[in-house]
């Protein structure tokens, strides 16, 4: 079967707990012998997209999952079983790379080779699933997209943001306040959108003009039009993830005229 065949589409409405049901489309591919499941929960409302990339960071996806719920928008977000990365395997080797790396040629082979794969063909099948996902994101100009993120503690941080940290070269301003947890933060590549969250003492980082090719899907989105935010939270934490999501709306709807429909779920 060649990449990308579409296996099942399975759509069909959850509604315990919710005021008006979410409707979930799922995509399967192969890469290779391997699957990947692309779940797209949407219900009208707020027009904003939620991108989970990575299959580990369950608190992220749920959060999504619960703000889609509340107020309505589009959630996509990626399964497959490995952990964060995602793998192509050809003749039982599996060949991993990091799908917030992909979202350009340079970046994706970077991440092939950190993972030690160098394989022309894991590279095309890999390019392939990532222009599958660009498809179903469909970035376009004005676009809300937000980026959905758990990390480990104290492993990945503001911190990480400032002069000289692992993504200093990436940012052009970095806000801390030493009064909340390093752990929780956004990153944002709009300057109204990093002074916004600053004024609220929340932790964020702005974008660089001309950020290092990774491949992140930040770049991707901003080279495109789209206005993008990364809501970077603890695993675990999904209170203050909530917490986070709804003080970025209440900013977007002010910024952006997001549309404001709400299902009457509550927050946990």
């Amino acid at each position: 079967m060649t990449f990308g065949k579409l296996l099942c589409l399975a759509c069909f409405s959850f509604g315990i707990g919710f005021a008006q049901s979410v409707t979930k489309t799922t995509r399967t591919f192969y890469l290779g012998e391997e699957k990947v499941w692309v779940d797209i929960y949407e219900r009208p409302g707020t027009n904003i997209t939620f991108v989970n990339l990575h299959d580990n960071e369950n608190t992220s996806a749920e959060a999504g999952r619960r703000f889609v719920a509340k107020y309505g928008g589009r959630l996509i977000e990626l399964r497959h079983g490995r952990g964060r990365e995602v793998v192509v395997r050809l003749h039982g080797e599996l060949h991993r790379f990091d799908p917030n790396r992909m979202f350009s040629d340079a970046g994706l082979r970077s991440s092939l080779k950190y993972f030690r794969n160098n394989s022309d063909k894991v590279f095309a099948i890999a390019a392939a699933f990532r222009d599958s996902v660009i498809k179903l994101v469909a970035v376009r100009e004005g676009m809300v997209i937000v980026a959905l993120h758990n990390n480990t503690p104290d492993k990945m941080t503001i911190n990480d943001y400032r002069p000289g940290g692992w993504y200093g070269k990436d940012t052009k301003k970095v806000s801390i306040n030493p009064q909340r947890d390093p752990d929780n933060f956004f990153v944002v590549a709009q300057a109204d959108l990093f002074s916004a969250l600053s004024s609220l003492d929340y932790n964020v980082a702005l974008r660089a003009d001309d950020p290092p090719d990774r491949g992140m899907f930040l770049d991707y989105c901003f080279r495109h039009g789209g206005v993008f935010v990364a809501v970077e939270a603890e695993h675990g934490k999904l209170t203050e993830q909530m917490e986070m999501l709804e003080a970025l709306r209440k900013i977007l709807r002010e910024k952006y005229l997001i549309t404001a429909h709400e299902a009457g779920l509550s927050s946990p």
